[in-house]
């Protein structure tokens, strides 16, 4: 499917419209005219995972948000690690200083995502995509989602590399 890309920034209220047309089951929690804050479920395979998502015009260091990026986070269940390999890191996630128990998800490169492109044609795709990716980690110990593993070298700020 192909993205069709605005040539303008896209408005909050434009996000929401599109996910809500989209994704109907995901609720806003949170919004103004510079952030909103969406809560819903995604279920690649065998479970089911409770996904917050944040997208802010604006930087909130405190916060580790960065403007214009938008910030995943696994609500239910919390992601973990393998039984069997417990000293192994969870693949393709970045720290996330205010709840450090759910990290967020590495999607992709900063160059492949902007704040013109609809995060329910993008992100959300692509959440369903790391998510599948994590369960087969899980079971295999292999991950099968793509992406790189050189996120851990930077601060959630200074990301190099789709996740």
């Amino acid at each position: 499917m192909d993205v069709v890309v605005p040539e303008r920034e896209l408005t909050v209220r434009e996000q929401v419209d599109r996910m809500r047309d989209e994704y109907p089951g995901f609720a806003v929690l949170y919004a103004t005219p510079w952030i909103v804050i969406w809560q819903g479920a995604l279920c690649p395979y065998r479970k089911r995972y409770q996904i917050h998502l944040l997208y802010c015009a604006l930087s909130l260091p405190i916060a580790g948000v960065v403007a214009r990026q938008v910030h995943v986070e696994v609500a239910e269940p919390l992601l973990s690690r393998r039984s069997s390999e417990p000293q192994t890191p969870i693949p393709h996630i970045y720290p996330n200083r205010r709840q450090p128990q759910r990290p967020r998800l590495c999607l992709h490169r900063p160059e492949e995502w902007a704040s013109t492109f609809f995060i329910a044609s993008t992100i959300v795709p692509w959440t369903v995509e790391w998510l599948a990716g994590y369960e087969g980690w899980k079971a295999t110990g292999t991950w099968y989602a793509g992406g790189h593993s050189t996120e851990r070298e930077h601060l959630p700020g200074k990301r190099r590399g789709r996740g």
